[in-house]
């Protein structure tokens, strides 16, 4: 498989990611617009997961832009600059999901602790969708980790680096 081709599926990924952190955007800013209305409180996990998808929403761009742009014209060993930075924003994100999914699902594991009707609903649905987020980025850093294999590999394998271009380009 080609670096093209990692890229290809670290966007879809990416697409995912942006859009399940739309949603956990909302759920997370209903919960806490509804806690705060109600009881004058908020929980603080659920603040700090409503931060993750807003940084998870602005980063995303910035990390769909650095694949793209370095599948273009690649040549093993020309530098893996845009890897190394898309490697660091996802592994901060990857944390910050990942502490943010264990920390509510500890609090509320079930329906029954979460508690009936829509608030439970509305719980429930947002471990659920801090996992899909903390997946999808275990996901495309194993494709990240593939995609710089791939280029490595390449670049040591003949001495020759291997060309990948685009067609209709010099």
């Amino acid at each position: 498989m080609s670096g093209a081709a990692y890229a290809l599926h670290r966007t879809l990924l990416y697409t995912f990611l942006w859009t399940a952190s739309v949603v956990q955007l909302g759920l997370t800013g209903w919960r806490v617009h509804h806690t705060e209305s109600t009881i004058g409180d908020y929980d603080p996990i659920i603040v700090e997961l409503l931060v993750t998808a807003a940084l998870t929403i602005l980063w995303i761009p910035v990390a769909i832009v650095a694949p793209v742009r370095k599948s273009k014209d690649l040549l093993p060993g020309s530098g893996y600059g845009t890897l190394g930075i898309e490697t660091c924003g996802n592994f901060v994100l990857w944390v910050m999901w990942l502490v943010g999914g264990a920390i509510a699902t500890n609090k509320w594991p079930t329906r029954a602790i979460a508690g009936s009707g829509k608030d439970g609903h509305i719980l429930i649905t947002i471990v659920a969708f801090s996992w899909l987020c903390f997946g999808a980025l275990t996901i495309v850093k194993f494709l990240t980790g593939l995609h710089y294999a791939t280029l490595k590999g390449g670049e040591d394998a003949a001495h020759s680096p291997i060309q990948e271009k685009r067609p209709g380009t010099a």
